[in-house]
This record gives structure tokens, C-alpha cells and sequence, in this order.
């Protein structure tokens, strides 16, 4: 194997004409030396071959392109494959070997690798029409190449080495180096450098860009630099403000260079302009405590000091700003310019955490289609981001807290153990701002989808990122949020966007994380609720919604709870034993027992009410009608049918009225201490036992059955809730006399329901509610139970 590695080693130091197969050849054979080495002699070997290897790799980096010829075209080529095998093998060999970190840092190839993307600044090359061009306009971009492959590299590269003191020292050098020449291109490369490793590793490069009178200096010139170095030095600054103490070293020292150029017209360059504008929308938003928690490079942001509130100056140029990148996005010139693009994006993605912001976005229409056609056309992975951003800013609905979150969050500000960022969420909680109130934001995702948002939201969707995906389910079930938009995004296919993100996936594929799944499920839930799930779903996809909503049950949230209650519900309704074979098979049962004991009244009563549906599935039945296993089950139906909650009783009590029919059931209810008790109240609501007191006992009825309603009671509706318990009870009645026989019978005559029921016959004008309670009094008489005193 030594022999094998001298002699690649060898072929490098002197061949002019390298191959791209001898660079990963030769790192494949390092690999497999150090993985092979038993003594540490060996080792020692390996090391000092790797060693020549990286100085080898920064002279084929450090090699430059021509710029014209056709044979000089070819030569450029190989070049670029060269390199691009180094990068990749160096790649390898970094991963899971920190000593070969440490050395790269160490070694030339480290300066090489920074200064790769500037070695030319482009490379043009129109290929004859018969082939395919390299780029829409027939060029190659050097920098485009490279710049993703190196960040990538300088990525690992930074992440595996052990000391970062030194990594940062030695980065300073290389970046101040540059920065210092007085040549103009080389103090490009060093800003492009600086860039990169940001990119890499935030702390590092904030760490270099914080180092003392290194801002200050470059202030002082950078008027007089060329403007393609301005905005490498400005897209830098724009970075580094998704640290906290970057954001303040740029605040303090670029904020005046870079109101010049986007508030006072020092340039036209466009370019120039919207990486500026991101920039200050950054340090703008911060001052302002309105920080997004994430940027457009995925780099989580640090919690925002102090307390200083915006000002009337503050609120003015960040209007001016977003109005900057709406009319970039909206200038035809700047569709073929990703930079400009990007940055714009980038810029409405912070600027429209802010409800003012997102209202200015929402009444541009022209801008909205913008966004929507660079959403439908575009593959690139940050654009996709900072779009899927936008729209989750302004679909979002206010986050509200629990009664128990807020007490518990003053509690701990009493205490002094309140975090900053959640005592400034306590001090929020009485200025929140009007534009974010549930009506608006309701109105914002109508509009967005009344325009035409969906085919974007595919188009990003595709294909997409973790980051993407969890931010996209949100969107979906913001924009499912309003009733009316559901039938709608149906037609436009949001279906076929949350199946999968809802979806279990396979055990060798990227899994969505529990949020994107929690949103996407969620979504689906509010489609089902109110839309037949036949149509919404189709019959061949309705089982596959089974899974993700009994997965959702599990949710601590109890809106998620309940919408999946709901959604079940309806799902139950459809009678389809493929469909209730499954929720069985799921677990679904056993769940919704479960959250019948929840605290939240909404939450108990869908789950009684999914429970009612799935009795009539007859392995739900007879789990419910063995006398071995289900004797708490009826003891909690019937404890339910006594809840204050009108609907809760009425599912709990039309559960009974289908249990009932089982003798083991009748045998359950009236071992119950209170069955008889329990049901006797429903076929007494409202019933007067004389002609005396019918107002009263009508009237405290009828605040029975109607505590859930805040508004003007409808005494026919009153009447109509009372007649459907009462129903329910005779139901039960009919049942136990007239499948439990002579011994029930008498029980229940003991306890007065002859006149009962005859009072309920007398009282009640529904003929159901009659029909019931005459055939208990018929099956009771059949069996030889007196009628009459």
C-alpha cells in the first residue's frame, strides 16, 4: 500500500497533465493505509505521506485558468475536474479524522481552498447550439462552481478540528493578509474568503470580523473599492448579523455605509442595494426585538438582548426597505440575477415577521405574483427557503399561551428565573399588535389563496429540504386554518402536498420531522372536519389517513387533540369497516378512552363522540359489551351522560342507547350504583311532575342543556337538545325492560319509571321520544309489571 501511495505522490509532483481518477485513487489509498496502520511507526508514515499529499493539492488549487483559446477552453476543464476530485477527496479524508483537520489548517491547502472561488472571476464559454449550455446564457461561472463545494468542505473541515482558537488565528492571518494588499483583487479574494468561512462556521467568522480596528479600516476605503467587492464585503455583513455579536460589531460600525447605499442613493447597482438592505433589515429588526429565529443559511439565532423599543424613525426605514425588495422582485431585469433575487427574498423573510410588513406584502398583488412565479421557477434551494419563509410569516397565526403557561411564566418573573427572551414574551403579551389578530390573518391566507399560491407551494415542495418541508406543512395548515378556503386548496391539490409529510415513511427514507408531520396531520384533520372526507380524499386514500391522525392523539397540544377527535369522527361516520378495522388496529380505541379524561371540555367531548360512532363497529361493540372487560367502560359512559357539557351526554347517552341492546350491557348498568339514577335524569329533563311547577322545571331545563351557548337561548332549539337526551333515555328504558327481562323491569318499576315514562309520554311532543317510552311501558306490562297504582 506505501508503495502504491509514493508512486501516485510521485505522478502528482511531476506530471503536468494530472487526472481526476489519480486524486481520489491516491486519497482512497491514504484512507485505507491509516485505517490498515497497526504500529505507530506506520502511522507516523501515513501521516507525513498526507502531509505531501495536501501540499500537492494546494499547488493544483492554486492553479489558474486562461481566459481564451479553444485549446486553453480543454486545458480549463481538466483544471476544473482536478480540482473539483481534490476538494471531494479532501472532503473524505477530513470526515472522522481530526488529525487530518488540524493538518489541512495547517498546510497551504487551507489559503487555497478560501481563495479557489476568486481564482478567475468568470470563465465564458458558449458551447455550440447542438449542445446544452452550461448556464441559461451559454457561460460557466467559476465561482458558482466552486463556492457550494468549498463551503461544504470548510464546513466539515471546521467542525472536526480540535482546536478553534487556532483555526481562528490561523483564518485571520489568511483573511487579513488578503484584505491588506493593495491589489485589487486579491482583497476580493480575502472579503470572499471572510464570506466563506462565515458561511462555514458563524463563530469563527465573527470572531475574525470582530477582531479590533479590522471594520473600521476597511470603512474608511471601502468607497473606493470596485462595487463587485462591495457587495461580496456587504452580502459578509449581511451573514455575520445572524450572530448576536456580529450583528452588533456591524450595526456599530457598517450602519451608516450601508444607509448610504440603500437610503441615499450612493448606488444604482441593484445588486449592491438589496444585499445592503438585508444587511440593515437585520441589525433594524434586532434593535426592535423582532428577530426571525432562523436566516436564510439555516443558522439558529442567539437571544436578543435589551430593551429598547422601535421608534417612529426605526419603523419608517424598515418600511422603506421592504418596499426595496418588492420592487427588486418585481423589476423584470432582475429575473435571470439570482444574487439580486436572493437577497431581496432573503430581505422579506426577516422584514416580514413584522405584521406592518406583512400587510404591505398582502395588498401588492403584482409583488404576490412575483413571489409565486419565482416559488413555480426557481431550483434553488436558498430562494425556495427564504419564499417558504414569507409565506409562513405571513399565513402565521398568533401563538397564544395557556391560562397555566401564562401564570407559570409570572411566576417565574416574580422569581427573577424568567429567561430574557421569555420575559419580553410576558411583556408582549398586552401589545400585541391588531394587524396579527385572528380576523386578519384569516383574511391574508383567503387572499393568498384566492391568487393562486398553490402551484408555488408544489413547486417548492418538490424535491425539498427538512427545513423546507417543516416550514411548508405549516403553511399548508395556516392556509386550511379559514372554512372557506378548504374547498378550494382541494381542487388545487393540497392533498397531494400532506399525504406524505403526514404520511409514516419508510424506514430507509429521510423522515419529515415531528413538527412537519404535527402540521401536515393537522391540516388534514381541519379537511376532514368539515368536508366530506369521500370526496375530499377520495375512497383510496381515506385509509391512509387513519395512521397519521391516531398519531396525532398523542399530541400534548389539545387542538391537535381535539381537530384529530373531530376528523375521526367524521371518518367513523362513513360506516366504512375497512376504515374502522384500522382505527382499531391503530390503537385508536384505547386512545380515545384515554382523552375522554381530559381536562378540556372540547377534548372529552369529541373523544366521547368518536367512541359513539365506533360502537356500532361490531368488535368495538363486543369490547364494550364484555362483562369481563368493559364494566369501566359503561361506568365512564355513564358517569359522562351526567356531564355538564350538553353534546358530551348526548354522545355518552346515545353510546348507551346502542350498548343497551346487549343483556350483558343491561347487567353492567344496573350493577352501577348509579345507572338507574343517571338515566333516570335524562327521561326527567324538563318533564314537570305537576302542572305547577312546568315553568320552573322547564326553564332550569333549558339553562341545562344550553350552559355551552353564550348567546340569546332559541327556546325551540332548548326543546329540541332536550328532546334528543330524553330520546336517548327512553331508548335505554326500551331496552333494559325489554332485553333484561322481568327482574330488571321490576327494579326499574321499584324506582318510579312507570310514571316516568308516562309523564315523558304526556310531556313530550316528539314522537320518537313517545314511541320509545311507550314500548318500555308495553314490554313492562307484557311481563306482568302493574302500569296503575
Amino acid at each position: 500500500m506505501s508503495d502504491t501511495i509514493e508512486d501516485l505522490l510521485r505522478t502528482l509532483s511531476t506530471t503536468q497533465d494530472i487526472q481526476p481518477t489519480q486524486i481520489s485513487d491516491l486519497s482512497t489509498a491514504l484512507i485505507s493505509a491509516l485505517a490498515d496502520a497497526s504500529s505507530d511507526d506506520t502511522k507516523k508514515t501515513v501521516r507525513t505521506q498526507q502531509q505531501e499529499f495536501l501540499e500537492q493539492c494546494a499547488s493544483i488549487l492554486s492553479k489558474q485558468p486562461s481566459l481564451s483559446g479553444d485549446s486553453a477552453a480543454e486545458a480549463d476543464d481538466l483544471i476544473t475536474q482536478v480540482q473539483s476530485a481534490v476538494l471531494k477527496s479532501l472532503l473524505r479524508m477530513v470526515m472522522n479524522d481530526t488529525p487530518f483537520a488540524d493538518a489541512l489548517i495547517d498546510s497551504n491547502a487551507y489559503p487555497s481552498i478560501l481563495r479557489l472561488p476568486s481564482l478567475a472571476p468568470t470563465v465564458t464559454k458558449i458551447e455550440p447550439a447542438a449542445k446544452t449550455p452550461t448556464t441559461e446564457s451559454g457561460k460557466r461561472t467559476r465561482v458558482d462552481d466552486f463556492k457550494p463545494m468549498v463551503a461544504i468542505v470548510l464546513a466539515k473541515v471546521l467542525e472536526m478540528t480540535s482546536n478553534k482558537d487556532h483555526v481562528r488565528d490561523r483564518s485571520t492571518e489568511i483573511v487579513l493578509t488578503d484584505i491588506g494588499s493593495d491589489k485589487v483583487k486579491i482583497r476580493a479574494t480575502g472579503f470572499q474568503a471572510l464570506a466563506l468561512i462565515i458561511q462555514a462556521d458563524l463563530s469563527i467568522g465573527c470572531g475574525i470580523l470582530g477582531k479590533e480596528g479590522l471594520l473600521v479600516e476597511v470603512m474608511d476605503c471601502i468607497e473606493l473599492e470596485p462595487e463587485s467587492t462591495q457587495i461580496i464585503l456587504t452580502e459578509t455583513l449581511s451573514m455575520a448579523c445572524a450572530d448576536a455579536k456580529g450583528r452588533t460589531v456591524v450595526g456599530l460600525h457598517c450602519s451608516e455605509f450601508l444607509k448610504s447605499i440603500v437610503l441615499r442613493g450612493a448606488t444604482k447597482n441593484q445588486h449592491l442595494k438589496g444585499a445592503a438592505a438585508v444587511a440593515l433589515t437585520k441589525i433594524s429588526l434586532a434593535d426592535s426585538r423582532k428577530d426571525p429565529s432562523t436566516g436564510l443559511n439555516g443558522v439558529s439565532e442567539a437571544s436578543q438582548g435589551g430593551d429598547a423599543k422601535p421608534t417612529g424613525n426605526n419603523a419608517d426605514e424598515e418600511a422603506q426597505l421592504a418596499k426595496l425588495f418588492s420592487t427588486l422582485l418585481k423589476d423584470d431585469r432582475n429575473d435571470n440575477n439570482s444574487g439580486i433575487q436572493l437577497n431581496a427574498v432573503e430581505g422579506l423573510a426577516y422584514a416580514s415577521i413584522q405584521p406592518a410588513v406583512k400587510q404591505l406584502i398582502i395588498s401588492d398583488k403584482a409583488l404576490l405574483l412575483s413571489l409565486f412565479q419565482l416559488g413555480e421557477d426557481t431550483k434553488n434551494s436558498p430562494l425556495k427557503y427564504g419564499l417558504i419563509i414569507i409565506f409562513n410569516n405571513l399565513t402565521a397565526f398568533r401563538k397564544r399561551l395557556t391560562p397555566e403557561q401564562e401564570q407559570m411564566l409570572k411566576l417565574k418573573k416574580m422569581a427573577g428565573t424568567l429567561p430574557k427572551s421569555e420575559s419580553r414574551r410576558l411583556q408582549s403579551m398586552d401589545e400585541d399588535d391588531p394587524l396579527d389578530d385572528e380576523a386578519v390573518v384569516n383574511q391574508r391566507n383567503i387572499t393568498l389563496v384566492k391568487l393562486g399560491i398553490m402551484p408555488a407551494l408544489h413547486a417548492i415542495g418538490a424535491q425539498a429540504s427538512e427545513n423546507i418541508k417543516q416550514s411548508l406543512a405549516q403553511v399548508l395548515r395556516n392556509l386550511a386554518t379559514p372554512p372557506e378556503t378548504r374547498g378550494l386548496l382541494v381542487q388545487q391539490g393540497i392533498v397531494r402536498l400532506l399525504m406524505p409529510l403526514a404520511s409514516q415513511q419508510a424506514p430507509k427514507q429521510q423522515s419529515t420531522s415531528e413538527s412537519a408531520k404535527t402540521a401536515a396531520t393537522q391540516a388534514l384533520a381541519k379537511l376532514s372536519i368539515t368536508l366530506d372526507p369521500r370526496l375530499t380524499f377520495k375512497n383510496q386514500r381515506i385509509p391512509e389517513l387513519v395512521k397519521p391522525l391516531i398519531w396525532l392523539l398523542d399530541s400534548t397540544d389539545q387542538l391537535c387533540q381535539f381537530e384529530s377527535l373531530m376528523a375521526l369522527t367524521n371518518l367513523g361516520s362513513m360506516g366504512d369497516e375497512q376504515v374502522l378495522g384500522l382505527i382499531v388496529q391503530d390503537g385508536g380505541v384505547e386512545k380515545m378512552e384515554n382523552l375522554q379524561f381530559s381536562e378540556h371540555v372540547l377534548v372529552r367531548r369529541a373523544a366521547t363522540e368518536a367512541l359513539c360512532n365506533m360502537i356500532f363497529f361490531e368488535p368495538v361493540f363486543e369490547m364494550y359489551s364484555d362483562p369481563k372487560k368493559s364494566k369501566s367502560k359503561i361506568h365512564l359512559m355513564l358517569a359522562l351522560c351526567d356531564a355538564e357539557d350538553f353534546m358530551t351526554r348526548r354522545a355518552a347517552s346515545g353510546a348507551l342507547a346502542v350498548l343497551s341492546t346487549s343483556l350483558d350491557v343491561c347487567n353492567l348498568i344496573m350493577s352501577q350504583e348509579r345507572g338507574l339514577e343517571i338515566l333516570t335524569s335524562l327521561i326527567t329533563l324538563g318533564v314537570p311532575t305537576s302542572s305547577t311547577d312546568a315553568e320552573e322545571v322547564e326553564a332550569k331545563a333549558i339553562e341545562d342543556v344550553m350552559s355551552d351557548q353564550d348567546t340569546v337561548v332559541d327556546h325551540a332549539v332548548a326543546v329540541g337538545r332536550m328532546d334528543e337526551l330524553r330520546h336517548r333515555g327512553a331508548e335505554c328504558f326500551k331496552n333494559l325492560v325489554s332485553i333484561g327481562g322481568l327482574e330488571i323491569s321490576q327494579k326499574i318499576a321499584k324506582r318510579g319509571a312507570v310514571q316516568q315514562l308516562a309523564n315523558l309520554i304526556k310531556s313530550s311532543s316528539s314522537e320518537a321520544v313517545q314511541y320509545c317510552a311507550m314500548e318500555a311501558l308495553k314490554a313492562m306490562s307484557e311481563q306482568g309489571v302493574k302500569l296503575t297504582a
